[in-house]
């Protein structure tokens, strides 16, 4: 099914889009999760008497230091796209192209705990043999929303 578009939006889509990390929500992310190691790990020294205790904040203070990490990691590659929306398809990060013909699905998620939003994924499942049958994408630092993100997709697609 074709869907219109004004030559003005054709004209935005000539080139192709990258879209990238937010600074502000990656620095926010670090920080947080920096906190949060902090404290478990601080958790972790006044529990020596309790072995579960110690067990169960040091990984906590293991994960949340890994989350640190993996924002700190990301806001230091903040001028690499997370990918590019293009007429081809989608181009992630490492160079894969998945183009349009083979993507099957393609939603952006807001995940919540009893109404608390807690993160947002973008899921694609193509019809390409594996390990790229399935692409889950984190997308709570971007910088775009998810009903840009798509109507990007239908706009480039």
């Amino acid at each position: 099914m074709e869907i219109y578009s004004s030559a003005a939006q054709q004209e935005k889509t000539r080139q192709d889009r990258p879209v990238f990390y937010s600074r502000s929500r990656l620095i926010a992310g670090t920080a947080l999760w920096a906190v949060v190691t902090v404290v478990l790990a601080v958790l972790c020294i006044r529990a020596q008497d309790k072995n579960s205790g110690i067990l169960i904040a040091a990984g906590f203070a293991l994960l949340t230091a890994w989350l640190a990490f993996k924002c700190f990691n990301t806001l230091r590659n903040i001028d690499k796209p997370a990918f590019v929306i293009g007429h081809q398809g989608l181009t992630l990060e490492n160079g894969m192209l998945l183009p349009w013909n083979n993507i099957v699905e393609n939603i952006w998620v807001n995940q919540n705990y009893m109404g608390i939003p807690i993160g947002k994924q973008i899921q694609i499942r193509t019809d390409l043999p594996k390990p790229q049958a399935r692409v889950l994408r984190r997308a709570t630092a971007l910088e775009i929303s998810g009903d840009e993100y798509l109507a990007l997709c239908d706009a480039y697609r």
